[in-house]
């Protein structure tokens, strides 16, 4: 059957909840009767619209999980590695192998990034004890990860990496799209992974699963987070 690409994040975050319910009914029940004891987090920009459209119809509470590539400092567009708000980094061993940078360059990119974290926590006034309200939300309950795609997959490894040092019972990742390679990838740190577009090729663009792709601008996300019942911070 073919793929009929989405309308929207927020239209793509609904459509996940049938396609967890139609491929684990057993979790969607517990979500149903349990929301308590469990917690979304979403990565913005776009992850924000996709996890409003999960949490509105389940339910759930969500917050922002900011995690940021670590720049190549000849190469902004591209990153080795990822960094979440609690400070906790992952590196691409393998892309730093070839890149030849020394250690002050690694350094000062994780610096430069730690700080645009930082920004982004004021910005969206989240700077409150960190490590303590992560592990309130995270500790002993089911917490899912969405993202409006996964490309590379190494942003949400780092997000995955960060949950588990808060003790979680267990890990979900929900994105709308996301090629084969990456979700063999996450499926072995999480759970399970629920991806309704999974695509086998060699040139991936998340933008190829919706109907009208945009950068999510902050004053989106702002709009949406001010008018939702499920964003807590």
């Amino acid at each position: 059957m073919k793929f009929e690409r989405f309308e929207s994040r927020f239209q793509a975050g609904r459509k996940l909840i049938i396609f967890l319910k139609n491929n684990d009914n057993e979790l969607y029940e517990y979500i149903k009767n349990n929301a308590d004891k469990c917690f979304c987090f979403s990565i913005p920009n776009g992850g924000v619209p996709v996890a409003e459209g999960f949490c509105t119809e389940t339910e759930l509470h969500y917050d922002l999980l900011i995690v940021r590539k670590i720049k190549i400092p000849y190469n902004p567009e591209a990153g080795f590695g990822s960094i979440t708000p609690d400070g906790t980094v992952l590196l691409n061993k393998e892309l730093l192998a070839y890149l030849n940078l020394n250690k002050k360059e690694i350094d000062e990119s994780i610096e430069i990034t730690k700080q645009e974290i930082q920004d982004r926590l004021k910005f969206y006034h989240n700077q409150a004890n960190l490590v303590e309200d992560y592990d309130k939300k995270i500790n002993t309950k089911k917490i899912f990860l969405m993202d409006d795609g996964l490309a590379s997959g190494f942003t949400m490894l780092a997000a995955i990496k960060m949950v588990k040092n808060y003790k979680p019972q267990e890990i979900f990742v929900l994105t709308p799209t996301a090629p084969y390679r990456t979700v063999e990838k996450i499926e072995k740190k999480v759970k399970k992974v629920f991806c309704p577009n999974i695509r086998k090729v060699m040139r991936f663009a998340v933008a190829d699963a919706y109907k009208h792709w945009y950068d999510v601008p902050e004053s989106e996300v702002v709009d949406i987070l001010k008018q939702s019942e499920y964003y807590t911070n």
